[in-house]
């Protein structure tokens, strides 16, 4: 049938609309990884982990900017990092918290810029309180008030999808980011937690034990922090107590919260059964891992009976050289133990974060 003049240019008019709203559709739900970050170990092997902190994000994530985020009763403004395109489009936030030792502009939130950058997502980096060595920082208080001051500059600044609020923290701020979602599970849609510490008595405990040449360090910092030593001092125990995720996670179980929570089985700083009991009061009790199961692990680095044939291939895994060896999910928990040590795998945690919210 011989279409008329007017319903030919309707027809190809229709043709090129759906062409360019396919285009349209892709690039919105294309995640653009970020190839040149795959791991902490190969970030640290970097140039750019050379550089002055400052120098480095404005070589890698030119458009991540200093802020100061005002202070509320009579507190001091909290600097952080803060990338948002000016876009008006609703879109996700990267609340990102830095680790142990480490401060806002820390080298290793460098890829979580860069990949707000690369997918037009909200960004922030907040410094809440800087390093764990006094008792004003260590998840002070003080300091959980900074992330939600953090939270909510955000919120107020820039076209926050509520249904895909994220955090993500790597050690010190894995720690951090337990506490914050058990605290406030309502205030996130997911988190991302590498290699967390999950007890500070606990960590310490182990840490008198440890050969590394930095748990002197690590141990003095929480004696600063919490006033004392926790294993032989009630007060200082029963502050390090309430700074450690395990007084406070279970109230994230069950909240709609979606969390991953991912450890090495050859960490030799923070052990696997700091990630797994995470995990546990997250999880249904047919799914826990059994404690002789993760006191085995951490003693001897092998997958005990019960945990063995439980891995699972992942491309970004795989591609940083630390195969999953157990992947385990219950209710809104996922569980990843890969063959390293004290890591990250960045674009696993970007992938699981992608697809995830409330």
């Amino acid at each position: 049938m011989k279409l008329s003049k007017h319903a030919r240019i309707y027809f190809l008019l229709s043709l090129g609309l759906l062409f360019i709203f396919g285009l349209w559709k892709k690039e919105k739900t294309e995640t653009q990884f970020v190839r040149e970050y795959i791991s902490f170990k190969q970030v640290a092997e970097l140039s750019l982990r050379d550089l002055p902190k400052r120098e480095a994000w404005r070589r890698a994530a030119p458009k991540v900017v200093e802020i100061s985020i005002p202070g509320k009763n009579a507190e001091p403004a909290q600097p952080a990092l803060w990338y948002h395109s000016g876009s008006r489009k609703k879109k996700p936030l990267l609340l990102v918290l830095h680790s142990w030792s480490a401060d806002y502009i820390q080298h290793y939130g460098i890829p979580y810029g860069v990949f707000a950058e690369k997918n037009d997502w909200i960004f922030i980096h907040p410094d809440y309180r800087g390093e764990f060595d006094h008792a004003g920082a260590t998840a002070s208080e003080k300091a959980i008030r900074d992330v939600l001051d953090a939270l909510e500059y955000a919120k107020s600044h820039a076209p926050v999808d509520d249904k895909r609020i994220y955090l993500a923290g790597f050690s010190g701020g894995a720690m951090m980011s337990l506490i914050m979602i058990g605290r406030y599970p309502e205030q996130f849609s997911a988190a991302v937690i590498w290699v967390p510490v999950y007890d500070l008595k606990d960590w310490y405990s182990g840490l008198m034990q440890s050969r590394l040449y930095y748990a002197e360090q690590y141990r003095n910092d929480m004696e600063a922090s919490c006033g004392g030593k926790p294993n032989s001092d009630a007060k200082a125990e029963a502050e390090c107590r309430k700074r450690s995720p395990s007084a406070y996670l279970v109230g994230a179980r069950g909240k709609g919260l979606k969390v991953f929570i991912s450890g090495g089985i050859h960490d030799p700083f923070v052990p696997p059964s700091h990630a797994i009991r995470a995990f546990n009061d997250l999880a249904g009790d047919g799914h826990k891992i059994a404690e002789a199961d993760y006191r085995f692990l951490d003693e001897t680095g092998k997958l005990p009976e019960g945990l063995q044939g439980q891995g699972q291939k992942n491309r970004f895994f795989e591609e940083a050289g630390l195969p999953v060896v157990v992947r385990r999910s219950s209710m809104d928990a996922t569980l990843i133990l890969f063959d390293g040590g004290h890591d990250i795998v960045y674009n696993a945690g970007f992938e699981w974060l992608s697809q995830q919210h409330r």
